[in-house]
């Protein structure tokens, strides 16, 4: 496809230059004026960019519409040049394809091409019968102008003897020729439209891209509408033409629209440094044979010798030029810099991190870029490509995510240290993700329990009390006139007071594990380890006493969660519970011996469960796999 498209670019601009040779040698056809930007430089702009982008639509019409265009002016110029200077019987068949062929490129160029730029798309659905008229505009006009009995009016030429035409046509086609102007004139105001239409539900970065094309379309379409014959206004109606390509490559080489940037990078770095060092050693050259004479292969060697101690410097100056032409950051430090600046005004971590993805982007110069977040989100900024490089993302040892590049040739310290960067941000997005879901998971524990409780209080305790009750006053009826059937209800109203009081404790153990009240948090988490399994070990740093019930509370839960998690799954001989206070918050530390965490360990009920806990006082809990083996859980809980 890469090859078809530079075959096409090579032919259209070298027809264009014959067609305009001889067109110079044949005056009358004042339609072909000039050489003709269209078939010289459209083919040329589009292979350019095919070369990277061989699959985008838009590129291949743009490239065709000029292609299309070169072979239909090859065929106008050549009919005219062979009937002055060499005519023969193949002549006419030759004036035949340029009597319609123009219809193939001229519609495209002004009525579909704004439609279908920049990713050869319609803006929407509504847009298709614009699209079908420009199409029917094509094959049916083209078909009657190759029918025609008459085509002279159309190739400028008396007399010309159509092989295909058809007389019972008559002066249709020349009717229809003479009409045929203002519905191409209202597609491509439809085209233009269409591009406005896109426009206004395009983000900035689509919105930028855009307005150089349709500056340049636009322009043109306002030359083609007001210029009628004059042969001035035509000449600059086809310069305005080739700037419809130029005006293409400007929004790729401004905004990246198919991801080039890189290479046109290297193409001007290199190909500036080939051009300066070549002068330089020229120049050199040129002085040692004026100046030493007969040491011309000595000077020869000093030349190159300087020429070769030039070369990186040079180099570098032209990268940093070339750099500040595409807003490339190479140096990792002020890239970082620029990243913590612009991460400084966002405003929440998520936000931080997409803009610092784009940050990123622009630093490593790279077509696309994406940050992905293990069971959280994925920011993605331009296009990544099919096989993106990865980059793991680690947060003191933990991995939080990977960094996907595309097209980015950088070396491997800026991204480095940009990867450290993204890492602290990615685990703030975690984090906070990880809190909104904890709140949410709090709010419909709560609600759940307060549920169980009403539940428990109207069906069980509720009913228990008006039996006692209804009990009592039986009691007190029967007091009077029969005292000795009082003792058994008496003693079925001890029986359903203490079920209702077991039924209370049951209640409130929920609430509140007991252990806590009688043995306090140290004694509650000893008598627990101390059930079947690995030893289990319970060590305290400073006085545990007159901490937060909530706190309390949640240590247990938690530390009560993880021993149940080492007995089931761990595989373990022995188990450390620390606890260390500080004056801000309690340290809760859970390690065994066992088998230790996989690498990416799956969000169980467990895992979950710790989590939430720790975040309904405002702290954290975290779970590692030990270097020694084994595994840690880590739960901060704030005391104030």
């Amino acid at each position: 496809m890469r090859g078809i498209a530079w075959a096409g670019a090579v032919f259209s601009p070298a027809a264009a230059l014959l067609s305009w040779w001889m067109t110079e040698q044949v005056p009358w056809p004042t339609s072909m004026e000039g050489v003709d930007p269209i078939a010289l430089l459209f083919p040329v702009a589009a292979a350019f960019l095919i070369d990277r982008r061989p699959r985008l639509p838009f590129l291949w019409i743009m490239w065709g519409t000029g292609v299309v265009w070169a072979v239909y002016s090859l065929a106008f110029s050549g009919t005219h040049w062979l009937t002055a200077h060499a005519p023969g019987p193949y002549v006419p068949y030759l004036g035949w394809l340029a009597l319609w062929l123009w219809l193939w490129a001229v519609p495209t160029f002004i009525g579909i091409m704004p439609l279908l730029f920049p990713d050869g798309r319609l803006p929407s659905r509504r847009w298709r019968w614009v699209l079908y008229g420009n199409l029917f505009l094509m094959v049916g006009h083209s078909l009657l102008l190759g029918l025609s009995p008459d085509a002279g009016f159309e190739l400028e030429m008396e007399g010309f003897d159509n092989p295909f035409g058809v007389e019972a046509l008559g002066t249709i086609p020349e009717t229809v020729e003479r009409w045929i102007t203002p519905p191409m004139m209202g597609l491509s105001v439809l085209g233009l439209l269409s591009l406005v239409s896109r426009y206004l539900a395009a983000g900035p970065e689509l919105r930028r891209q855009i307005a150089w094309y349709a500056a340049t379309m636009g322009v043109f379409v306002g030359f083609w509408l007001v210029r009628g014959d004059d042969p001035v206004l035509g000449a600059v109606q086809l310069v305005l033409a080739g700037g419809i390509p130029i005006s293409i490559i400007a929004a790729v080489l401004r905004h990246r629209l198919y991801g080039i940037q890189i290479i046109l990078n290297r193409t001007l770095v290199y190909g500036g440094l080939a051009v300066v060092v070549g002068v330089i050693y020229a120049a050199l050259i040129w002085l040692g044979d004026h100046l030493v004479g007969s040491y011309g292969p000595v000077a020869g060697l000093v030349a190159a010798m300087l020429a070769g101690a030039l070369f990186h410097p040079v180099r570098l100056r032209l990268q940093q030029a070339a750099d500040r032409l595409f807003d490339v950051e190479r140096d990792p430090y002020r890239a970082a810099d620029r990243l913590s600046r612009t991460v400084q005004e966002a405003g929440d971590p998520a936000e931080a991190l997409a803009t610092a993805t784009s940050v990123v982007r622009w630093a490593l110069g790279a077509r696309g870029a994406a940050v992905e977040i293990e069971g959280t989100v994925t920011i993605v900024d331009g296009e990544l490509g099919e096989e993106p490089k990865a980059v793991p993302l680690d947060w003191h040892g933990e991995p939080v995510g990977r960094l996907l590049l595309n097209g980015v040739r950088q070396g491997r310290e800026p991204l480095a240290v940009l990867a450290k960067h993204l890492a602290e941000l990615a685990h703030a997005v975690r984090l906070t993700t990880d809190l909104r879901r904890s709140r949410e998971s709090i709010r419909t524990t709560r609600d759940e329990e307060r549920r169980r409780l009403g539940r428990e209080l109207h069906d069980g305790l509720g009913p228990a009390l008006t039996s006692v009750t209804m009990t009592i006053d039986e009691a007190r009826r029967r007091l009077a006139r029969d005292p000795e059937s009082v003792a058994p209800l008496l003693a079925r109203v001890r029986e359903e007071m203490t079920s209702t009081i077991v039924s209370v404790r049951e209640l409130v153990y929920g609430l509140r594990p007991p252990a806590l009240d009688d043995l306090g948090l140290e004694g509650a988490l000893r008598l627990f380890g101390q059930a079947p399994g690995p030893r289990v070990d319970v060590v305290a740093e400073g006085s545990l006493d007159g901490l937060p019930a909530a706190v309390e509370v949640a240590v247990y839960r938690i530390v009560q969660e993880a021993l149940t998690n080492v007995r089931r799954h761990a595989g373990a001989t022995a188990c450390l519970v620390s606890l260390a206070r500080t004056d801000q918050e309690l340290r809760v530390a859970v390690c065994d011996d066992g088998v230790g965490l996989p690498p990416r360990p799956p969000a169980g009920v467990g895992l979950t469960s710790m989590r939430e806990r720790a975040a309904e006082t405002g702290g954290t809990c975290t779970a590692r796999r030990r270097e020694g083996g084994g595994t840690e859980i880590v739960a901060r809980l704030p005391l104030h």
